[in-house]
This record gives C-alpha cells, sequence and structure tokens, in this order.
C-alpha cells in the first residue's frame, strides 16, 4: 500500500464550494480522505502550507497526440494530468503506412505515423508501451477517417461513406471516445450534412460524444453553430464547440447571436459545451485560409494550381473575399525550408513589403515555396470577447496546443498558469473556485471521465499543487518555449509526476477508453 498525505494546504476541491484549509490522503492511487487528517508514519507526508491543491487539469482540447507518445513534459509542468487528443479532425488513427512520407493535407499529422495505426487500440498500444505521463483519451478525427478511406476526394459515394462508418465504428469499438470533424479543413469540409449526420448516429450507438472545428468562425459562424446544433440534435450526441470564439474584427458582434444559439440549445435540453485557451491567437496551417475547392486532389494539387497563373488568381481572389484578419494579422511561425526561416516571426505583411506585393501574393508564394507547409500564429478576436467566452457557464479552459519547430504558440507551455495567473489573480475575472471547475470538473462531466475532476474520496488522485500567489507563465509569442512558474506537484493517479517543480521518473499515466472503468 502507497500512501501520500498533502498536509496543510488550501483545498479547491473542484465542485465550486469556497476553498478550505484541509490535507488530503491518496491511497494506491485514490483519494483515500479530505479533511483533518494527523500524521502518521504509514504515510508519505508532503507539506503543502501556503499551496493550494486542486484536481489536476483536464484538457479537453488537445493536440498532443504525438508529444504523448514521447513523453514530452510541457503539458504536465502546468498541472494537466489528463488530455483528449484528435480534436479538430487531426488523429494518428486510422492511418495507412506511409514511409514515404508523401503528404496529402499540408495540415497537422500529415502522413504520420509512417507505420500507420488503423485503430484507436493501436493508438493506446503505442500509448502504453512509451508509458504515459499523463492519461489520455483520444477521438477519432474526421480529416484521418477521410483520408484513410478516399484520400483527399470531395465526392462520397454509397459505397464510401459505409465504409466511413465501418472504419468509424471499429475506431469507437477499440476505445476511441468519440468523433472529431475540423470542418474548415479539407477533406472534412467536403462533407455535407448527410454524411455527417450518418457519421455521429454510429457516435450515438457507441455512447461516445462529438466535437467540432466548425466550418466557420467568420462571416459565417451563425450559420456554422446552427449546423453543429442541429447536428447533435438529428444524431442525439451531446456536441462540444471547439475553440468558441469569432474571427476579426468585422465580425467580433457576432459572439452575442452564438452565445444565444448556444444557450438556447442547452435550455431545449441539448448536451451542449464548448472550450476555449486563455489567448488572443490561435494558430494554424496557412491552407486554411485557402478556398477548399483548390485541394481537391491533396498537397500536389494544391501546389500546381497555385502554379498555374489563372488559377493562382482565383485562389488568390476568393482567399481575400474570405479574409476576416488582416495580413498582419497573421504571423509566421513554422516553415520547411532553410531559405525562408528568417519569415519566422514576421506578419505577412511585412514580409510582403520586403518583398514588394500584396499581402495574398507573399502568402501564395509562401506556400508555393514551401509545398505547402507555412504555419502561422493568427491573431483573432479581443479581450472582451475572450473574457465572455472563457467565463460562460458551458466553457472549459483548454490549450489547443502541440509542440512543433520554429516558434510555437506558447499556449502548449503555458495555458493554465496563464489562465490562473493572468486573468483569475490578476484581472479577477472569476473566482479561483469557479477557475477550478472550468479546468476539471466541468470537462471530466462533459467528457464522461468518472472518478475524476473533483477531489472527492473515491476518486482518481489526479491532483496539482500550485502557488496561487505566484502561478503564472513567462512563454510569450517571441519566447514561447519557458516552463511555468509556481507548480510544485503534480500526481497523476496518486504518482508524483512532477515533484517540486521537477519532472520525476514515473509514468502512471493510463489510456481512458471508449469501454475503460475510468
Amino acid at each position: 500500500m502507497h500512501s501520500i498525505l498533502l498536509s496543510g494546504a488550501v483545498v479547491v476541491d473542484g465542485t465550486g464550494l469556497p476553498r478550505r484549509r484541509s490535507d488530503v490522503l491518496t491511497i494506491d492511487g485514490k483519494i483515500a480522505d479530505v479533511g483533518s487528517i494527523p500524521p502518521s508514519a504509514a504515510n508519505e507526508t508532503v507539506d503543502c502550507s501556503g499551496l493550494t491543491v486542486t484536481p489536476g487539469f483536464i484538457d479537453v482540447h488537445s493536440h498532443s497526440d504525438q508529444e504523448i507518445l514521447h513523453c514530452l513534459p510541457n503539458k504536465v509542468l502546468q498541472g494537466v494530468t489528463t488530455e483528449v487528443v484528435g480534436n479538430c479532425g487531426f488523429s494518428l488513427f486510422p492511418t495507412r503506412p506511409n514511409p514515404a512520407g508523401i503528404r496529402l493535407t499540408g495540415e497537422i499529422f500529415d502522413g504520420e505515423p509512417p507505420e500507420g495505426m488503423s485503430t484507436a487500440a493501436d493508438y493506446f498500444s503505442a500509448y502504453e508501451q512509451a508509458g504515459g505521463l499523463v492519461n489520455v483519451a483520444a477521438l477519432t478525427g474526421h480529416v484521418a477517417l477521410r483520408v484513410y478511406v478516399q484520400k483527399m476526394q470531395r465526392e462520397v459515394s454509397k459505397e464510401t461513406l459505409q465504409s466511413l462508418e465501418h472504419t468509424l465504428e471499429t475506431c469507437l469499438g477499440t476505445g476511441s471516445i468519440g468523433f472529431s470533424t475540423g470542418l474548415n479543413c479539407a477533406p472534412s469540409s467536403f462533407a455535407n450534412f448527410d454524411e455527417l449526420t450518418r457519421l455521429c448516429r454510429m457516435v450515438h450507438r457507441y455512447g461516445g460524444l462529438y466535437t467540432t472545428h466548425l466550418r466557420d468562425y467568420k462571416f459565417r459562424i451563425v450559420e456554422a453553430v446552427d449546423e453543429a446544433i442541429a447536428l447533435a440534435r438529428v444524431a442525439d450526441v451531446p456536441i462540444q464547440i471547439s475553440h468558441l470564439q469569432v474571427v476579426g474584427r468585422k465580425n467580433w458582434e457576432k459572439l452575442d447571436r452564438v452565445l444565444e444559439q448556444i444557450d438556447g440549445a442547452f435550455q431545449q435540453g441539448i448536451d451542449i459545451g464548448v472550450d476555449a485557451y486563455p489567448y488572443l491567437a490561435g494558430s494554424c496551417s496557412l491552407i486554411q485560409f485557402l478556398p477548399d475547392w483548390c485541394q481537391i486532389g491533396g498537397l500536389s494539387a494544391l501546389v500546381n494550381r497555385l502554379a498555374s497563373i489563372s488559377e493562382s488568381q482565383e485562389i488568390a481572389s476568393q482567399t481575400e473575399a474570405g479574409m476576416s484578419n488582416s495580413w498582419n494579422d497573421l504571423v509566421i511561425s513554422n516553415v520547411r525550408t532553410l531559405q525562408n526561416k528568417s519569415a519566422i516571426g514576421k506578419s505577412i505583411e511585412m514580409l510582403a513589403s520586403e518583398r514588394g506585393k500584396t499581402g495574398v501574393e507573399t502568402a501564395l508564394d509562401l506556400l508555393r515555396e514551401e509545398e505547402g507547409f507555412v504555419y502561422v500564429i493568427s491573431f483573432n478576436q479581443n479581450e472582451q470577447n475572450l473574457r465572455r467566452v472563457l467565463t460562460h457557464p458551458l466553457a472549459s479552459v483548454i490549450t489547443d496546443g502541440m509542440v512543433t519547430d520554429g516558434a510555437p504558440h506558447p499556449r502548449s507551455f503555458g495555458a493554465y498558469p496563464k489562465f490562473l495567473g493572468e486573468y483569475v489573480r490578476e484581472k479577477q475575472w472569476l473566482s479561483l473556485e469557479e477557475a477550478i471547475v472550468k479546468t476539471s470538473a466541468l470537462p471530466a462531466r462533459q467528457f464522461r471521465f468518472r472518478d475524476r475532476g473533483i477531489l472527492k474520496v473515491g476518486n482518481w488522485a489526479d491532483i496539482a499543487v500550485f502557488d496561487a500567489n505566484r502561478i503564472g507563465t513567462r512563454a510569450d509569442y517571441d519566447n514561447p518555449v519557458q516552463d511555468p512558474e509556481g507548480i510544485h506537484h503534480v500526481l497523476v493517479n496518486g504518482q508524483f509526476v512532477v515533484r517540486d517543480g521537477k519532472l520525476t521518473s514515473q509514468r502512471p499515466g493510463v489510456a481512458l477508453r471508449s469501454s475503460s472503468p475510468n
């Protein structure tokens, strides 16, 4: 029997109830007691005087699919104890072997893993072989599903649709907790409502949930939210709207209507949730700003179209018409060739000025030169809207992060410390008690993680211990790779993965399969 006593702490248990001075005892990976607990020789006692003990943070919108397999510590150092991967339609399964590294989508995980993973079981097997720093649950991505079945073609035949359903069913049956779409990214964007309905009905059969990167966050966000809610209603599935925001100054006023739609759906009994990261900027492939028709056939077809004068002009015209950001809002964060490495950290507008071209010409030139591999930090929203989303009662806090070369988004290294330090302690947008609900109990409830997310007897001992007066991050857009401040200890299933701010050798994470008792 292994027992740990966290002594003399301020406990914020995740229920929303007021903080209290308390001790927390864990035995064999679970919480055995919360209250006034005398020290015992049988317990390993850790003095937590002056520190705050909370449930570990649950990041339900992560792109750490590969990072988890490589045991990168950037999430657990923030206090994250559970991650949901496979978001926005991007997952490492189902995928076919691709030893040549042929790229089709130009998006994340394109052509990965080279050995292929046909089911969720393959992903969990790789995770368990690596040893998990944190717990992981996995969604089946629609982009991966579509590429697996018919690569980058737009139309689906009756037989192809049946194959999509069968492949999704296999993934759900081998542990995937649900289905995610990235409806502004090809080939997920090629899907019509009927296809999505049939796939979501398969999710319903397996008791899973549906998460969606909406078809549009800009000019047609109201229509995109309508589509998402209609899918949830018709297919009878719980729905999570990913990284809710309204993109671009021209559209910021639409948030009122969007929140009305979500509140209305909730009041009508639809099981709906949203999530958001605590930053004004997002990050994505530059390809996402192009019209989807130019991506039919895959990345090589796109590059050929960009090389055609007439097609390139049409792509430029439609791209410019669809922009709600300015080109100065898009900062280059990663490219593949050495000749363009100097562009990292510059906005498209700055680079355009250096090259003597327009913003859209420069964007398309970059995509040609990099064969589609261009990633940007995109400044999308204002602080007023961010506050309204983060404080909304249905909103969980997420990272939406992944570690990349170049200049990755700082959310991968500091989202939770930033939220608790800047927005909770300093700006006082919400109380610490309310904030911890959003980082633990609410996401656990939305994603059906039983026995997690609240510090109560019988739950798994996923715990974060931090200094509430110091928690924060130095990670920013210029220097994103920075460890957070104020995190002292992190326990996953009752074992220290972080002790005194340092990573331990423990790998106690478990796979939260759909059939798992967790």
